[in-house]
């Protein structure tokens, strides 16, 4: 079961620095695009489908809004999100051509579309967008305040963001526990898929950069938003929030 081989960089040496983190997000993703959705199911032990319709569950109603889905990957979040509106459009937004391409291929829809984009830069208009979703996206920007500007800007306002992602507790040694687990249970993933398990175990090291539960709850609340929803899975390993721009 292992992949090509070709990934070949390290981990460490490309988190701490925005244009190397995203030259890093494109080459791990790329590999990881062709056993990612498996890859996904195996880690959340088949959870990761019934976190995403609750993301999508937790949206207001509209009758027909805008969407944009951040580092879309596959689709999964974009095809629910049309599902749930049915008179909305759907803008799928990826680093990577080969996550691309599988979204493509599983769109039935012309309602959904996908394009290549930074999640920091989506070349939208300002305030043009009701809905913003990500799933395991805003701790893979290349950098997070430019992300959270980025969404605050094309968002109109009183629109809504859902994250769904890996949650940072404050507690030193939580943090450490939660970093071992990730690391060998995630790199265990990609050494059976891919041959290295550093294509998986990216999750525990991106966390270390990432903003815990409270500091990532400041840094919303600066970026003018308001958490107006928040529930956790797995013990507090994972959190979606729900978040609103004023009026």
């Amino acid at each position: 079961m292992a992949g090509s081989g070709k990934f070949t960089l390290k981990i460490r040496d490309y988190l701490h620095a925005p244009e190397r983190k995203r030259a890093y997000n494109e080459q791990h993703f790329s590999e990881a695009a062709s056993r990612y959705d498996f890859a996904t199911r195996a880690m959340s032990l088949g959870r990761d489908r019934a976190w995403k319709h609750q993301l999508v569950a937790a949206l207001p109603d509209f009758p027909a809004p805008v969407c944009v889905d951040l580092a879309c990957g596959t689709g999964d979040i974009a095809f629910l999100l049309a599902e749930k509106y049915a008179d909305g459009r759907v803008l799928g937004i990826d680093l990577t051509e080969p996550m691309l391409a599988l979204a493509r291929q599983r769109n039935r829809t012309p309602r959904v579309e996908f394009v290549r984009g930074d999640m920091a830069e989506t070349g939208l208009a300002d305030a043009s967008i009701d809905i913003v979703t990500g799933s395991y996206a805003v701790r893979n920007a290349a950098s997070l305040q430019p992300a959270f500007a980025e969404i605050r800007r094309i968002l109109r306002p009183g629109g809504f963001v859902a994250l769904l992602d890996f949650s940072k507790p404050s507690s030193r040694w939580f943090q450490n526990l939660q970093y071992l687990v990730l690391k060998y249970w995630c790199g265990l993933w990609g050494l059976l898929l891919h041959g290295n398990p550093e294509v998986h175990a990216y999750i525990a090291a991106s966390l270390r950069a990432f903003p815990d539960r409270e500091e990532l709850r400041r840094l919303v609340g600066e970026n003018g938003f308001a958490v107006i929803h928040s529930r956790s899975f797995y013990f507090g390993v994972l959190e979606l929030l729900i978040l609103q721009k004023p009026l």
